[in-house]
């Protein structure tokens, strides 16, 4: 198993770090022209010489802040990130779970959350989607089966899971040899964003 952002996954993809930089931040140019921009899940952000998706954007001690995983910022070595026309640094990363929350200071559109379930559901970030089904739900974890030939790449960590168009969890993980993905749900994500530390 692996991170979607570790270090070595460059030689899988035949891309090396600072190429995927460069073709992150056209992804976000290219969003930011082509509509009045919003910060929403699913957005793409960099930090460091890596980025990530933002998996949900929730209220936060009184203010609303992106979720993304936390690896994405320890293997990056920085807690600062831009995102759409912001920048912005990671206020709370939690000792019990994979997640960073940071203020938005821009228009964004909260995220609508529910529980995860078993059946059909999919991937959907701002440059692609991908279908998958969840496969065994638990209260802070969903596994994900997905098709053969259609895995996330560098940069995809964070990506929402989707059913019925609300985000039930966020892709942490996947492993290359059973094609199973894990994420974190929205429970664990509600629940850490309800912390009063």
């Amino acid at each position: 198993m692996f991170f979607l952002e570790a270090p070595e996954i460059h030689c899988l993809y035949s891309l090396d770090v600072g190429c995927l930089v460069v073709l992150m931040q056209k992804k976000t140019n290219y969003l930011q022209r082509k509509s009045l921009f919003m910060l929403k899940s699913g957005d793409f952000f960099l930090t460091g010489k890596t980025g990530g998706v933002v998996g949900a954007i929730v209220l936060w001690h009184g203010a609303f802040s992106g979720v993304a995983p936390a690896h994405i910022f320890l293997l990056a070595g920085t807690d600062r990130l831009r995102i759409g026309n912001q920048n912005t640094r990671v206020a709370y990363m939690p000792g019990d779970a994979d997640l960073a929350f940071f203020p938005l200071l821009a228009a964004c559109k909260p995220t609508e959350l529910a529980k995860p379930r078993l059946g059909d559901a999919s991937l959907e970030n701002a440059a692609r989607k991908r279908v998958c089904r969840i496969s065994d739900v638990s209260w802070s974890i969903a596994y994900v089966v997905l098709p053969p030939g259609d895995l996330p790449g560098p940069g995809d960590s964070g990506t929402p899971v989707i059913q019925d168009g609300k985000v039930v969890g966020m892709l942490l993980s996947i492993n290359m040899h059973t094609w199973k993905g894990i994420a974190i749900s929205t429970e664990m994500i509600k629940s850490v964003a309800e912390r009063k530390n």
